[in-house]
C-alpha cells in the first residue's frame, strides 16, 4: 500500500506543479515542496507530522499517528491545494 500512495503522491506533485505554472506564475521554491517529518523523543512512539510552509496554499502542520496515515493525510492535502487553486 506504501508504494501506492507514494505513486499517487507523486502524480499530485506534478499536478501541484502545473497549477503552479499556470497561476499568476509567482511562487517560491517553498510552494513546491511538501513534508513528512518524523520526531523521534526519548524512547518514545515516533510522531508524524505533515507539513508544507508555502505561500500560494496555506502553510500545513498536521500531527498523525502513523506514517502510512501521514501519506494519507498527505495525499488529501495536495488534492486540496490543487482543487483550491486551479478555483482562483
Amino acid at each position: 500500500m506504501t508504494d501506492k500512495i507514494q505513486q499517487e503522491i507523486l502524480d499530485l506533485t506534478v499536478k501541484w506543479r502545473n497549477v503552479l505554472t499556470k497561476s499568476n506564475g509567482v511562487h517560491k521554491d517553498r510552494d513546491c515542496h511538501w513534508y513528512i517529518e518524523t520526531v523521534w523523543s526519548y524512547g518514545q512512539d515516533p510522531e508524524y507530522y505533515v507539513r508544507h510552509y508555502g505561500y500560494i496554499f496555506e502553510e500545513v502542520n498536521i500531527a498523525c499517528s502513523s506514517y502510512e496515515v501521514a501519506l494519507k493525510e498527505l495525499k488529501k492535502v495536495i488534492q486540496r491545494a490543487i482543487k483550491t487553486e486551479s478555483e482562483n
